[in-house]
């Protein structure tokens, strides 16, 4: 049996401890536990509490990407500052920022002499000296360093000198009034538990209440994220995310029906805020039928979906010009397809010898240069949609079949109410109106694809 050469095995044993020394002092050092300093609220709104847990009341409810001052740890909980209010946050829906502006509060130098340096690291240069009780507002946070206000300018002062646990409350709610609400009016239902109701539409607003789950509020209006409410004679504001509608009606300007296109994928929404679902997405150049205005939202007709636009996402000049145009092409293709009054239906016909609806339809936009799909299904996906309203000769118009069960019929509108098509009951290529029942009822949507 080989012998152990213990001396060797001890030498390299020393080696290994020397290296694992070197790696903790190069890069090893264990990370900083967060128990001080700013962090963001990640939370869509997060309640403040006066205690370390779920049965401390709630002092504020703050929105996300509210930045609070951690000053110490307690149980699951940070302890916080925010705007001169002292409370307690769940870990779990705070991140800390190594960089953060917010009004903190006022904090106590913990030291003798104390350098105030023009950036935060000592790298910056000296501005002045501070001494021990010393008060300087605190603004923000870079690192371990804080921002303050020192002889009316921006500087910054090393956290190991003025603790955070030292600041003090700041200023609290704005002394502003409220700004008057846009009108609306309905029912709400609170859906959270300690909800905040508060004089403004925002958490700077003092608490006139807090409110449970089921709470049923009336709304009167609407402000950015908040809505204006009264509850038992009481008016004041709820955040959004906590107020579901029951019966929300906006108060809406009628206007005369006026064509218009959207510049940009936008969302068609229910109501006039983008708190309302979007019942479907508007690609760039949609054409729509605007109806009506409230506030910054135009109410529109797509097709047959109603819904608001944020008036940032439409232009009146760009349909004008879009109609002008499309009126001249589309003339120009209602006299093609007149060309073929007359000749017979044949199913699956795609010529003079015989059309079929689609068959014409698609021949006739052949003729003009356009190339477009075979089908009446598929021809109701060509171009764009057109609102009924705003129909212009030379557009697709797409019906149900007999059974309104899906569709089964294509022509090509020529203006007056009018159309052009291959019917199968006809059995020849005619003119029809859609004011008789058969296609009213059976209307299903109008293309344009000019």
């Amino acid at each position: 049996m080989k012998k152990i050469d213990t001396a060797a095995l001890l030498r390299w044993a020393a080696i290994l401890g020397i290296l694992l020394c070197m790696t903790v002092a190069l890069g090893g050092t264990p990370a900083r536990a967060d128990t001080e300093g700013a962090a963001t609220v990640t939370a869509t709104a997060l309640n403040l509490r006066s205690e370390p847990g779920m049965s401390g009341s709630v002092l504020s409810c703050l929105p996300r990407g509210t930045v609070v001052l951690v000053t110490g740890s307690e149980d699951g909980w940070y302890k916080i500052w925010y705007r001169g209010e002292s409370g307690y946050m769940s870990k779990e829906y705070l991140s800390f920022a190594e960089t953060a502006q917010s009004q903190f509060g006022t904090g106590t130098v913990d030291g003798s002499a104390v350098n105030v340096r023009s950036g935060p690291g000592t790298g910056y240069g000296v501005l002045g000296q501070v001494n021990e009780g010393d008060t300087l507002p605190v603004i923000g946070v870079s690192g371990a360093w804080l921002k303050v206000t020192y002889k009316n300018a921006d500087a910054y002062i090393h956290s190991d000198y003025l603790p955070v646990s030292y600041i003090t409350g700041g200023s609290s709610a704005p002394a502003e009034t409220a700004p008057t609400p846009q009108s609306q009016e309905g029912t709400g239902v609170i859906t959270g538990n300690n909800v905040c109701l508060r004089s403004g539409p925002g958490t700077g607003y003092s608490i006139l209440g807090t409110y449970n789950s089921g709470t049923k509020m009336t709304i009167t209006g609407s402000s950015g994220d908040w809505y204006a409410v009264t509850y038992n004679g009481t008016k004041g504001y709820v955040y959004k995310q906590y107020l579901s509608q029951s019966g929300v009606t906006a108060s809406v300007t009628e206007m005369d029906d006026t064509p218009a296109v959207t510049t940009a994928g936008v969302n068609l929404r229910e109501g006039p805020s983008t708190s309302y679902t979007s019942k479907r997405v508007l690609a760039a150049g949609s054409s729509v039928t605007v109806t009506g205005k409230s506030g910054q939202w135009y109410r529109v007709d797509y097709g047959s979906i109603t819904g608001f636009v944020h008036q940032d996402y439409l232009s009146f000049d760009q349909a004008r010009n879009e109609t002008s145009s499309a009126s001249t092409e589309g003339e120009r293709i209602v006299a093609e397809a007149k060309r073929y009054m007359g000749v017979r239906y044949v199913y699956g016909g795609t010529s003079p010898s015989g059309f079929d609806c689609s068959g014409l339809v698609y021949y006739v936009y052949k003729q003009c240069g356009y190339s477009i799909t075979r089908t009446a299904t598929a021809q109701s996906y060509d171009g764009k949609l057109v609102a009924r309203a705003n129909m212009q000769p030379g557009d697709i118009i797409i019906f149900y079949n007999g059974a309104v069960s899906a569709i089964g019929h294509a022509g090509i509108y020529i203006g007056n109410n009018q159309f052009i098509h291959a019917s199968s009951g006809g059995g020849r290529v005619m003119i029809s109106s859609l004011s008789e029942s058969y296609y009213n009822t059976r209307f299903y949507c109008a293309r344009r694809v000019v």
